[in-house]
C-alpha cells in the first residue's frame, strides 16, 4: 500500500500565504527562488504529518509574521483508505485532529501519516550531535512501535524528575530512587526497539548507498548504549551510578545518553567522509528509513526533498529519481533550478513565489 498525500490546506505557517495543494500521485516538483516558502511547504506537510519541524522551529517560529494561528488539513490516502488531518497552532496551544477526532494512541497516527524527508540539514545525521540520530529511529518506531510514543513521554517526565531531584539542594536518595522503576521499565523498552531498528537499517542502508553510486560496503551503522536491555538490571545499574549521577546533577545512564555510530570504510563516518559522501551516507540513511517504514508496516511513505539540486550531483540524482520511482513512492520535490525537470519528465510542476504556490 502506497501513502499519498491528496490535499494540502495551509494557511499562517511561515512565510506561506494561503496555499492549498492537489499534489500528483506521483511525483511533484516545486520551483522558485531561496526564501519563497519552498522549504516552508515541506515543512508544513512533514509537520501534519510528524508534529515536529525538520528545521528544529518552535511553535512561534512556525507562525507566520502578523497572525495569531497557523492552521494546515492534510488528506492521505492509501489503499483504499482516506483520512484527514488537522493541526491548529497558536502562541499557547496545539490541536490535532484524525478523521475530526483526538488520536487515542500515536501510533495510529503517525503510522497514518508516514513521510520521510531529506533537507540540507541532514549533514548533521552523520557529522551532528547524538540526539538527532537517535530522533532518527525514534522518528520510525513511533510508527511501528504501538506503546513506542508512550514510552518516550513516559521516559521523558520520569527523567526530568529525577534530575530535578539530583540538582536540589540536598537530594534524598530516596527521592531519586522513587523514579528508577519508571525509568528501568520505560528506557529498557525504548533501548530494545532501537537495537532492533539499527540491525534493520544497516542492510537496508548499504543497499540505498549502493544504489545512489556508494559503496554501500563501506557503511555500517551501530547502536551504542552503556545501559542494560532487562529492566531489572537496567534499574540496578541506575542504583549503583546514583554517586555519578549526584556528582554531576543529572541521570547518567539511559537512551537519553545513547548515540547511533555511523562509520564509513571502518572509521566514524564524520571523522573520515567527505561532503559528498556525507551528503550521500545521510541520504542513504533516509532512504533506509522508508524502506524500513515500508517493510515494518506494509505502507510506503511518500518522500519529501528540498533542495535537491545542492545537494546531490546529476549522477546521484538521476540514481535517486530512479530508485523512488521503482518504489511508487510519492515524490515531493524543490528546486531552484529548472533544469531538474528534465529528470523528473512526467512530474507535475509548481512554481512558488512570495508565499504562493501556483500549478504550472
Amino acid at each position: 500500500m502506497t501513502l499519498r498525500v491528496s490535499k494540502l490546506v495551509v494557511r499562517g505557517f511561515r512565510n506561506l500565504a494561503a496555499v492549498a495543494v492537489e499534489p500528483d500521485p506521483r511525483s511533484n516538483l516545486f520551483v522558485g527562488a531561496n526564501g519563497q516558502g519552498k522549504t516552508s511547504l515541506l515543512e508544513a506537510v512533514d509537520f501534519v504529518a510528524t508534529l515536529r519541524s525538520f528545521r528544529g522551529a518552535t511553535r512561534s517560529q512556525l507562525i507566520g509574521h502578523g497572525v495569531a494561528q497557523a492552521a494546515a488539513r492534510m488528506v492521505v490516502e492509501g489503499g483504499e483508505s482516506e483520512h484527514e488531518f488537522r493541526v491548529t497552532l497558536d502562541r499557547k496551544t496545539r490541536e490535532v485532529s484524525l478523521d475530526g477526532k483526538r488520536p487515542e494512541r500515536a501510533v495510529h497516527y503517525y503510522g497514518a501519516a508516514a513521510c520521510v524527508v531529506f533537507h540540507p540539514q541532514d549533514l548533521d545525521l552523520v557529522r551532528g550531535a547524538p540526539d538527532l540520530r537517535r530522533r532518527l529511529l525514534d522518528r520510525i518506531l513511533v510508527r511501528v512501535v504501538d506503546g513506542y510514543g508512550e514510552a518516550l513521554r513516559s521516559y521523558a517526565r520520569a527523567l526530568k524528575s529525577r534530575n530535578a531531584v539530583l540538582r536540589s539542594a540536598t537530594p534524598d536518595p530516596r527521592a531519586i530512587a522513587a523514579y528508577d522503576p519508571m525509568l528501568a521499565r520505560y528506557g529498557s523498552a525504548i533501548i530494545r526497539a532501537r537495537l532492533a531498528l539499527t540491525d534493520e537499517l544497516l542492510p537496508a542502508a548499504r543497499a540505498a548507498a549502493d544504489d545512489i553510486a556508494l559503496s554501500g560496503s563501506e557503511v555500517s551503522i551501530a547502536y551504542r548504549t552503556k545501559s542494560p536491555t532487562d529492566a531489572e538490571a537496567y534499574r540496578e545499574a541506575l542504583a549503583r551510578a546514583i554517586d555519578a549521577d549526584r556528582a554531576r546533577m543529572s541521570t547518567t545512564l539511559g537512551p537519553h545518553a545513547d548515540d547511533v555510530v555511523i562509520k564509513w570504510s571502518g572509521r566514524v563516518a564524520r571523522d573520515v567522509a567527505s561532503q559528498g559522501q556525507t551528503r550521500a551516507i545521510a541520504l542513504a540513511l533516509r532512504l533506509a528509513e522508508l524502506e524500513v517504514l515500508r517493510a515494518r508496516s506494509g505502507r510506503t511513505p511518500w518522500l519529501l526533498l528540498d533542495d535537491v539540486s545542492s545537494e546531490l550531483d546529476r549522477e546521484r540524482t538521476e540514481r535517486l529519481f530512479a530508485r523512488i520511482a521503482s518504489l511508487e513512492a510519492q515524490l515531493w520535490v524543490t528546486t531552484t533550478d529548472p533544469a531538474i525537470a528534465a529528470l523528473l519528465p512526467s512530474a507535475t510542476r509548481f512554481t512558488v513565489h512570495a508565499g504562493n504556490v501556483t500549478r504550472g
